[in-house]
């Protein structure tokens, strides 16, 4: 019978008109007095029909009467005492029940005050007491179980159910009397609890399973919390991240499968670790300090460093947080790794500073080009005049001397200006293959009668013949301005080593220097034993005017014009120096398949020819009209001039029967010279231009060329050099 059952069953028997064990008092002390009056009734009858015996016989002695009292007192006596014998019996008996009854009501409370379910089964299965906390776990009532006689089996999860049955034949097997089981149930609603099962097993004398006396409690939550554990145990075990749980004095309680792999520490070593150990940023005399603020802050993060077992310094972003729990502080710690972002931030470093240099650069750049293209429209006037007075015939020679030292100074400013432009990457107007060997050789061939013979030329070049795409002027200047440095950087002598070689540069060679490609370069190298470079100069050597030469030994456009060319013909340039070492220049060009072939030098006869033809004159630099206009007429031709694209192209289109030949500057406002051309093309498709500049574009004059230009002619002009450009544009002389 189950436990609630019996319960109210109690209940209705105390209340109920049926409750004999209460009544038996009062029934005994009934019965006593209704025996009472009955022994009462039949001892005066008795004694009346004695007397009328007596009185009928003649009274035939007293000894008969008195027999006969004695004989009722006998009965009497022998009726008290069984009366009162079954009085005792009945009260004894009514206390044992009252005793049972108590004991079992305090049974029933205590099985349903249990936290969970207290039950007796049967081996089939059956369970014949059960509590009633079993509707909550399951959703039965128990009486379901207990009177209905559902088995315990069809609750118990399919899954689980073979493990149940395993385990109590092994139970029963081997005489255990206790049996531990964890399974889940099957609730009435579908869903799953989860049960701890401690079984009694009471085996009869026949040694076979009799019953079985059980408590049941739930553990659904537990066993979540236990799955919840478990993941999240997983989850910080396989974390990207080093996980670190200490205690106040920094002793490791936990650390996890990446702190083990990025520290090469075994779990084990780092348990039996502090984290003082690990962290040399928190030695043991800082560690209190550091504890009592994370106490005060509860968690921050800062940026760190972890020493690994090899010895490897680790930087890492540690995220610290302070946790109590049953009154102990712990400190649960997780650590990135950010060797990565170091690198990629270090890298992006380099990468600004390489900006903020080439920005420097470029501006410094646009500034000499500026200086070198308005000094050479300058220079253009000066250096004209002074040929014109050279060649003049009939001169005082005072005259012609002054003209001559005129012209001198102009083309020493003149080549000046080539190294403002070399430096501004606006120089470049040939694009051809350069042997890069037979630009040293001649370099060293010019400069060994006025070398420290004290210096020694080693050079090796590979291979033979290599070649790089660009102008020869140029890239001679590169050369020979790398080779003068050395030689200056070597007072008391030594070895200057020049050398080319063919390389090929990779993407991440690349990316660290900027305007250069990755594929197959040629590599000259210029290297001394000298007095070396001091590292605060390094990065300003390329700098235009900077110098650290005595005042008048040098200019500082040496190797800003380096860097210019060499920035312009699409390579770059590396510098390593140490002081009283020497100094060492990489430079990189790219390499050409073409093979060079050897330039004809330009012959000027030494009387200039002259020409016939009309020539239209475009220039925005008055100055420099007048000269031009000046230099053509005493070669021979009748000029017309234009101040800018816009009236040249007008003044085209009015007399282009009659022009033989246009000279037009390649930089104009209004419209540039290969505007100009261009439209000059669409009123003559066969219209005759020469382009002139004091400086190109990069790039420019060769776009500008391949649409048909004739010729191209470097301001300033030297009177030599245009009597050839345009009496061969023209194609007639006299």
């Amino acid at each position: 019978m189950p436990i609630a059952a019996a319960d109210k069953e109690t209940k209705e028997a105390r209340n109920g008109p049926m409750n004999l064990p209460r009544r038996w008092p009062l029934l005994c002390a009934a019965a006593f007095v209704a025996l009472a009056a009955i022994l009462g009734v039949l001892h005066a009858g008795v004694h009346e029909e004695s007397a009328a015996r007596i009185s009928l016989a003649a009274l035939p002695g007293q000894d008969a009467v008195a027999r006969a009292k004695a004989e009722i007192g006998v009965i009497l006596l022998a009726g008290f005492a069984a009366l009162c014998a079954l009085l005792v019996g009945v009260v004894r008996k009514a206390g044992m029940f009252t005793e049972q009854r108590d004991l079992s009501q305090r049974l029933v409370s205590l099985m349903n005050n249990v936290p969970g379910v207290v039950y007796r089964g049967m081996p089939d299965w059956t369970m014949p007491v059960v509590g009633a906390d079993i509707e909550r776990f399951i959703g039965y009532p128990a009486e379901e179980f207990s009177v209905r006689g559902k088995k315990w089996r069809e609750v118990i999860h399919p899954d689980d159910l073979d493990m149940v049955i395993r385990r109590i034949r092994e139970a029963v097997r081997s005489h255990e009397r206790v049996l531990r089981l964890e399974y889940r149930l099957l609730h009435r609603d579908g869903s799953v609890r989860w049960v701890a099962d401690r079984r009694q097993m009471i085996y009869g004398g026949d040694g076979k399973l009799d019953s079985v006396d059980g408590l049941c409690l739930d553990i659904t939550d537990r066993k979540r919390s236990e799955v919840a554990l478990r993941l999240t145990q997983f989850s910080v075990d396989r974390s990207d991240d080093a996980a670190y749980w200490m205690g106040p004095d920094g002793d490791l309680l936990y650390v996890n499968d990446k702190a083990c792999e990025a520290l090469g520490y075994s779990r084990e070593e780092l348990l039996s670790m502090k984290i003082q150990e690990i962290n040399p940023d928190f030695p043991p005399e800082r560690w209190p300090a550091h504890w009592e603020a994370l106490r005060r802050r509860r968690t921050f993060s800062a940026e760190s460093k972890h020493r690994a077992k090899d010895g490897r310094l680790i930087p890492v972003e540690v995220t610290a947080n302070y946790i109590e729990f049953d009154g102990k502080e712990y400190n649960c710690a997780s650590a990135r790794d950010i060797t990565e972002r170091k690198r990629a931030e270090e890298e992006s470093r380099l990468l600004q500073s390489q900006l903020i240099q080439a920005q420097k650069m470029e501006a410094l750049g646009f500034l000499a080009g500026g200086i070198a293209h308005d000094f050479n429209n300058l220079l253009t006037g000066i250096l004209g005049y002074a040929n014109l007075l050279c060649h003049k015939e009939g001169i005082d020679p005072e005259v012609s001397k002054a003209a001559g030292a005129i012209q001198r100074a102009s083309e020493r400013a003149s080549h000046l200006t080539a190294q403002l432009l070399g430096f501004a990457r606006k120089g470049k107007n040939l694009n051809v293959p350069v042997d890069l060997g037979r630009i040293v050789a001649a370099v060293i061939g010019l400069l060994e009668r006025t070398l420290d013979r004290r210096i020694r030329i080693v050079t090796s070049f590979r291979p033979e013949g290599g070649c790089v795409p660009g102008d020869p002027s140029q890239l001679d200047q590169v050369v020979m301005n790398l080779v003068v440095n050395a030689c200056d950087a070597m007072p008391e002598g030594g070895r200057l080593k020049i050398t080319t070689e063919r390389v090929t540069l990779d993407e991440a060679f690349c990316r660290e220097r900027e305007g250069i490609a990755p594929g197959d370069h040629l590599l000259l190298t210029v290297a001394d034993n000298g007095t070396g470079i001091p590292r605060e100069n390094l990065e300003r050597i390329f700098d235009p005017f900077f110098t650290t030469k005595p005042q008048g030994k040098g200019t500082g456009l040496g190797l800003s014009m380096v860097f210019g060319i060499v920035r312009n013909h699409g390579g770059c340039v590396d510098v390593r120096s140490e002081i009283g070492t020497g100094t060492e220049f990489q430079v990189y060009l790219p390499e050409c398949v073409a093979r060079a072939t050897r330039e004809a030098g330009p012959t000027i006869a030494s009387a200039l020819p002259r020409g016939r033809g009309k020539v239209l004159l475009v220039d925005d630099q008055e100055a420099v009209r007048e000269v031009a206009r000046d230099m053509l007429a005493a070669l021979g031709y009748e000029v017309i001039t234009a101040c800018d694209g816009l009236e040249g192209v007008t003044r085209y289109r009015e007399l282009w029967r009659e022009i033989d030949l246009v000279v037009v500057d390649m930089v104009m406002p209004n419209l540039s010279g290969g505007d100009c051309f261009r439209r000059m093309k669409e009123i003559n498709p066969k219209a005759r231009v020469v382009l002139s500049s004091g400086y190109s574009m990069e790039g420019a004059v060769q776009d500008v060329m391949k649409e048909g230009i004739l010729a191209f002619i470097q301001k300033p002009y030297r009177l030599e050099e245009l009597s050839r450009v345009v009496g061969t544009a023209v194609g007639r002389y006299q």
